[in-house]
């Protein structure tokens, strides 16, 4: 737990991600020092709230605190003489900014006499760090050059419930409820992000069936097209190989799926063959946006 002592730096995010960093990183950052003394460098501008949460958990009157730009303006390079350094980040995102202020560091080294130089950061995309609470997905569809770790929560926010009000998310992530208006219509107009209702796929139905096509380049086209209006197809693919043309499907029961078939499919004169494997309701995704006609 962070201890009950006044922050001079206002945190801009909650409390909880500071209190994640503290259980992850603290028990690593006070082996990391042991009985020498230290500094800790808070990077403008979060990850001076983790460092200077992270200084006072430790107590240890041999740790010192600054804060640095990433280009190393602000920095107090006395209170690196002779000790060993941590540097402290919310995110690692390209890299850039790691490399930049690690170099700008050992630069000084030799200089100041530094024992050691790590970095901390709670999410580490690039496993640059050498102490890290959590990394992002690396397979992970988004690119972290749009959008950030606040981007996420507010998206993962309003993935469980879309109707969430700014101001219940803007307590989670330290933002002001106009902050989370503000990146939620950026997202939204840079194309990132689409708000809209969407049907429980259980409660309508309660079987699925995968059938791939084979049809001819000529009918292939024309038979997306016709699917895709179908209330039944939940995913539709142009694919390589023996077959060209890929479905997935929701129904109440095999009987709308045999109609799809036979009325939808087979009718259409181009397609050569068809292979259904009929399954349990797709374990994702529980949500989509049937074409209601």
């Amino acid at each position: 737990m962070v201890k009950n002592t006044p922050f001079k730096y206002k945190p801009i995010y909650g409390e909880e991600f500071i209190k994640k960093f503290i259980d992850g990183l603290g028990k690593k950052a006070e082996q990391y020092f042991g009985s020498d003394k230290g500094c800790i460098i808070g990077l403008r501008d979060e990850g001076v709230f983790y460092g200077e949460a992270l200084c006072q958990w430790l107590n240890n009157k041999k740790i010192e605190f600054t804060t640095m730009n990433d280009d190393g303006e602000g920095l107090e390079e006395e209170k690196l003489r002779g000790r060993r350094v941590l540097i402290t980040e919310n995110d690692i995102i390209t890299g850039k900014a790691y490399k930049k202020v690690m170099e700008i560091i050992r630069q000084k080294k030799d200089r100041l006499g530094i024992k050691d130089i790590k970095f901390a950061a709670l999410r580490d995309r690039l496993d640059l760090a050498d102490f890290s609470v959590e990394g992002y997905n690396v397979f992970a569809p988004w690119s972290l050059n749009q959008i950030d770790g606040l981007d996420l929560e507010i998206i993962k926010s309003l993935v469980q419930d879309g109707r969430k009000p700014f101001v219940e998310i803007a307590k989670k992530t330290g933002l002001s409820p106009v902050g989370i208006k503000n990146r939620v219509e950026k997202l939204i107009t840079q194309g990132v992000l689409r708000i809209q209702a969407g049907l429980r796929i259980e409660t309508f139905n309660s079987v699925s069936a995968h059938i791939s096509i084979e049809a001819e380049e000529k009918a292939l086209n024309s038979l997306a097209e016709r699917l895709e209006k179908s209330p039944l197809v939940y995913n539709l693919v142009k694919t390589s190989g023996s077959y060209n043309l890929v479905i997935d499907v929701v129904a109440s029961n095999t009987t709308q799926i045999e109609r799809l078939i036979s009325k939808e499919i087979r009718e259409n004169e181009g397609v050569k063959r068809i292979d259904v494997n009929i399954g349990e309701l797709p374990v994702i995704p529980k949500i989509w946006n049937p074409p209601i006609v």
